[in-house]
């Protein structure tokens, strides 16, 4: 780990439109047989929803003394000492009420290798599985915390979800990091080789410290911890301005004259990947607003073709007949699944909101629902990659739940799969042009395994818990407000 690096809690981004730009790079790809052709939907895909939650593995969600039936989830893991453990019962909400941030695990690239605890490397050879132990998660934090489950009371939508649909078990985030690579790597399949968070070099002058943005919106000097190609990272954040000049999907779709809206919390959110790209941010896809007024709580909604906040604006497009054909749905601070969080509870109370609105919708006959964690978040999972693809990634499982009237029913699949499949598939199902980064993985699998086009099934809704205190501006968000939590990490070398 950098031994100057501290941390401090974001919520959404701050902004400044300074932008010192970086030249585009693009990862190798092994120069391995084809990518396989992915099964054509036959047109009956015209809608794709990418719900993207925080910070889970697999068996985090779906492990525990009693794990998903039919699919491959721990009930206990090994330690550093090689002693076994079981998991424990975690909640999804920060329960203490001094210190959230002892309740959220470090994540960052250092924490990924302690955790993999590989018998050789780095480098690791590409095209082989990852040397991975996958027994050094307590290196990183305490054993009770990152060994555990959610209370399964908890998690109930997310299994119900499962049950009705189909649940992945081999479905791998494209990074070996945390939510800033995860975030570039789910829009657009790479990060300029950049790992871990944004450096600011200094605490950002607003008296709510964790309000800070990534991407060219950041504050003017910031600089990147880097990647190098042996899979060294940087000794200190001598990287670019996170502000790059490769193409999203977003970009893509726009390309193809595919319609695309990002629904976020707020336009200054920092897990808005698309303030990275340049091609995005300064354009006029971009909505005209004041990015300056980010740090002093600028609330104005916006909306626009591509992008629209709060995220539940995406319930009433949806009620409206206004969903476009490619929608990325971000959570905010309560419902994001992120741990450290009071009233966390939330997230799967959120995710059902949107998929029974959804499925209850004129677009249900034409749409696919694709429920994603856009990484580890520090906690135990006892698979470990199922391939190097590059030093990058893929990294740890995260938890795929697909839902449509195409998704086999009560399904496990456990066909190998990472971000790059998703957008494989998008790219597939509206014709799009290839990024050629993680969709151009040789080892990039077809989703066919999820779905059975020749019997679509009518919706079966999911039942969403009676929390009242979930509802934006309720007393949940306030309590995050004033609590000592840090929904995403930030880095400082200099403090």
């Amino acid at each position: 780990m950098h031994s100057t690096r501290r941390f401090a809690v974001a919520l959404f981004c701050i902004a400044t439109l300074l932008c010192a730009c970086a030249k585009n790079s693009t990862p190798s790809v092994p120069a391995t047989p084809p990518p396989p052709v992915l099964g054509d939907t036959g047109g009956k895909i015209k809608h794709i929803v990418f719900i993207v939650q925080e910070n889970r593995t697999f068996d985090n969600l779906f492990g525990g003394p009693n794990p998903y039936p039919g699919a491959d989830a721990a009930s206990s893991g090994t330690m550093s000492n090689g002693t076994t453990v079981a998991l424990d019962k975690i909640e999804l909400e920060c329960t203490d009420s001094v210190d959230c941030a002892s309740d959220d695990p470090n994540n960052f690239h250092q924490n990924f290798l302690n955790a993999c605890d590989p018998t050789s490397g780095p480098p690791f050879a590409v095209g082989s599985q990852p040397p991975c132990r996958m027994d050094g998660f307590d290196v990183n934090q305490s054993p009770g915390l990152v060994y555990s489950y959610v209370d399964y009371a908890e998690t109930k939508p997310y299994w119900d979800m499962a049950h009705a649909y189909a649940l992945g078990d081999r479905f791998f985030m494209s990074h070996n990091s945390e939510s800033y690579v995860a975030h570039q790597y789910i829009f657009s399949g790479q990060s300029n080789n950049v790992v871990d968070e944004p450096d600011y070099h200094k605490w950002y002058p607003s008296p709510i410290l964790f309000m800070v943005p990534w991407g060219c919106d950041a504050p003017s000097g910031t600089t990147t911890l880097t990647l190098d190609a042996q899979g060294n990272e940087s000794p200190s954040a001598t990287g670019p301005f996170p502000c790059f000049g490769y193409k999203s999907l977003a970009d893509m779709a726009q390309q193809a004259n595919v319609s695309w809206r990002l629904y976020s919390y707020s336009i200054c959110q920092n897990i808005n990947a698309l303030d990275v790209n340049q091609s995005i941010r300064y354009s006029s896809l971009w909505p005209k607003t004041d990015m300056s007024g980010c740090p002093y709580f600028n609330w104005s909604n916006v909306v626009n073709d591509h992008f629209s906040t709060p995220q539940s604006s995406v319930i009433s497009d949806v009620q409206n007949g206004n969903l476009p054909a490619i929608s990325w749905v971000l959570p905010g601070p309560v419902t994001s699944d992120h741990p450290g969080v009071p009233g966390g509870y939330c997230g799967p109370w959120w995710v059902s909101q949107v998929v029974n609105a959804i499925g209850k919708s004129k677009y249900w006959d034409s749409t696919a629902i694709f429920v994603f964690w856009d990484d580890w978040g520090g906690f135990y999972d006892h698979v470990p990659p199922y391939v190097v693809r590059d030093q990058a990634g893929p990294g740890f499982r995260v938890p795929l739940l697909v839902i449509s009237p195409y998704a086999k029913r009560n399904y496990v699949s456990h066909e190998n799969g990472e971000f790059g499949t998703l957008l494989k598939f998008a790219e597939d199902t509206f014709h799009l042009a290839s990024l050629h980064t993680t969709d151009a993985s040789p080892y990039v699998n077809d989703m066919n395994d999820y779905f059975d086009f020749n019997n679509p099934q009518p919706f079966t809704s999911i039942s969403v818990p009676s929390y009242l205190l979930c509802n934006y501006g309720s007393a949940a968000q306030n309590r995050l407000q004033s609590s000592d939590s840090r929904w995403l990490k930030m880095i400082d070398d200099d403090d």
